[in-house]
């Protein structure tokens, strides 16, 4: 049996995104009393046409004119004011989101991929831009007026003048009760489709490159022909069983429904009273023609809103106060007194499966500490939870005798900076992307980093038109240029040449031992881990209950128990 709980319906607006509308509720109730005496005022131009029926002046009709002017005028006030506080609410809504996605821990950040993020960021913003903008307009055109209309019908005829309303209760019934289960069911699965085929259309636009050279492009071709096959049988589908059942509700809600009715009860009144059952029955029947609409409004804003108060309601990278002695002032500080970096029985498990297991590692400053170990032995999952990134189960990362969890946000990244390996780029200029770890820099020191990165490419080129090896270069460049007194790097020569990775890594050694630095690497190059001051070797281990448990085992030559708890080994060399 479902409990009390289960059968209550969803909230209006997702409870993460309240607070984000709160500073703006003032504005909008005003907006939504703007929206009523508009309302109001246009019925009281309504009530003024009956009377002039009976008593025509001059006077009459200039109050009936100024109450349509007063009406228009309060009703521009109303779009104003929503639409002002829905624009101040997308704004802070989309800062809101932006800084969530960036305080993601790097395991759930991997649930949202660009193309969704895209589509939380502008298609269900703008859904919720539609929900909350046209509210005030909606709700005194579907409440207030019919409401008041429905107060003078009474007054004027009795009960029986509500027999015009009948065409706006049947569509209204139809619109309420029929058409949102129908509408649902065929959107959800309309944008099921549409999602595939452009899923399809994005596999077969990539893969042109790969088919050309195989001759295999039927598998993409007939996912995407497949899909828009079942979009258009579900276009036509639609159509039968939600636009034809819709389009006689309207039918029912045209004029001459409503008027003939009318007629037929106010016919024995007199003129005014008939005059007035007729304007104040298409008062109230009219404003149902938007009840269709402003429902599919309502529906697509619940359901965005529902989306994005899911990713606000993700738990969020612990986060302090602190900033760390010298981050601020990098060149004079942190050159003289250096900053380690401390992992402190680490144990991180992802669905169940321990990927680090108490694991402590220790990188001195001024030195490089290379991280080796085979493919799923959890070497870029230890990078992310030194920067910080990567929630962990147990254990600690102090960072200069801090806690990476204690460090401000604001200033996280100037003090521990993770380049990830196929670390992508902005659509956006070299210099740009270089800005983007030291806002600050010059031209200057931004080529002086290209130098270092080994790329001789203009700062004005388009990042976007670059190689692989060349973004990862480009990202190699920003943390030549970053302030970060540590600097984690995942697989930084994984697509350089013999040469070039000698050159890079002498920089490396360079922002090491001359700079004051403290660099973690991630290799699978033997000869540099040999050339770092430190090595630590992560090994795979098989548990007879739980396969590929990766542990950190002894030097590259030894070996360790398969049961044992992952544990450091460093061979020191020589700077």
């Amino acid at each position: 049996m479902a409990t009390k709980n289960s059968r209550q319906r969803p909230a209006l607006l997702h409870p993460s995104l309240v607070p984000a509308l709160r500073p703006s509720m003032p504005a909008l109730l005003l907006a939504v009393l703007a929206a009523a005496l508009a309302g109001a005022t246009a019925l009281a131009a309504i009530w003024g046409i009956v009377a002039m029926i009976s008593e025509p002046s001059a006077g009459g009709v200039a109050w009936i004119c100024a109450a349509w002017v007063g009406a228009a005028l309060l009703a521009a006030a109303s779009s104003w004011l929503a639409h002002a506080v829905e624009a101040t609410f997308e704004a802070r809504l989309r800062r809101t989101v932006a800084g969530r996605v960036l305080r993601l821990p790097a395991e759930r950040l991997s649930d949202y991929p660009a193309d969704r993020l895209r589509r939380l960021v502008s298609d269900d913003i703008a859904a919720l831009h539609h929900m909350i903008a046209h509210l005030p307009s909606e709700i005194a055109a579907l409440v207030v007026v019919p409401a008041a209309a429905i107060v003078l019908l009474l007054t004027l005829a009795g009960p029986v003048a509500l027999l015009a309303l009948i065409p706006g209760v049947l569509a209204g019934g139809v619109y309420l009760a029929v058409l949102p289960p129908l509408s649902a069911r065929h959107g959800a699965e309309r944008g099921r489709v549409m999602g595939e085929i452009t899923t399809a259309v994005d596999d077969y636009a990539r893969g042109i490159h790969v088919f050309r050279s195989f001759g295999n492009d039927s598998g993409a071709l007939a996912t995407y022909t497949s899909a828009t096959e079942r979009f258009t049988a579900g276009m036509v589908a639609w159509v039968r069983r939600v636009a034809t059942p819709a389009a006689v509700a309207v039918a029912l809600l045209q004029a001459p429904a409503s008027f003939a009715i009318a007629y037929a009860v106010g016919a024995a009144n007199d003129t005014s009273t008939l005059a007035a059952i007729l304007l104040l029955s298409l008062a109230l029947v009219t404003p149902a023609l938007r009840l269709g609409h402003g429902l599919d409004f309502v529906a697509a804003g619940r359901a965005a809103g529902g989306r994005v108060g899911e990713l606000l309601s993700e738990p969020a990278l612990p986060t302090g106060g602190e900033v760390l002695a010298g981050v601020l002032n990098a060149d004079t500080v942190l050159a003289e007194t250096g900053v380690s970096i401390a992992a402190h029985a680490i144990t991180v498990r992802v669905n169940d499966r321990a990927v680090l297991s108490e694991l402590t590692l220790t990188a001195p400053a001024s030195s490089i500490t290379a991280v080796t170990g085979p493919s799923g032995a959890g070497k870029t999952t230890l990078l992310r939870v030194l920067a910080g990134l990567h929630t962990i189960d147990a254990g600690s990362v102090i960072v200069g005798g801090t806690s990476i969890t204690e460090i401000s946000e604001a200033t996280r990244a100037d003090t521990v900076l993770l380049v990830p390996q196929g670390v992508a780029v902005l659509a956006a200029t070299i210099r740009e992307n270089l800005l983007l770890s030291a806002p600050g820099a010059s031209d200057a020191e931004c080529a002086s980093a290209l130098s270092r990165a080994q790329l001789g490419a203009r700062l004005d080129a388009d990042a976007a038109t670059l190689s692989g090896g060349e973004r990862q270069r480009v990202a190699l460049a920003r943390a030549f240029l970053s302030p970060a007194p540590v600097i984690l790097l995942d697989e930084p020569t994984s697509a350089l040449d013999a040469a070039t990775t000698g050159r890079v890594w002498a920089e490396i050694e360079k922002l090491a031992h001359v700079e004051g630095k403290t660099v973690v690497v991630v290799t699978h190059d033997p000869e540099l881990a040999a050339r770092s001051d430190r090595h630590v070797a992560l090994a795979s281990a098989q548990l007879p209950s739980e396969p590929e448990l990766p542990a950190l085992g002894p030097p590259i030559s030894g070996s360790s128990s398969p049961s044992s708890p992952q544990h450091q080994s460093e061979a020191g060399t020589s700077a």
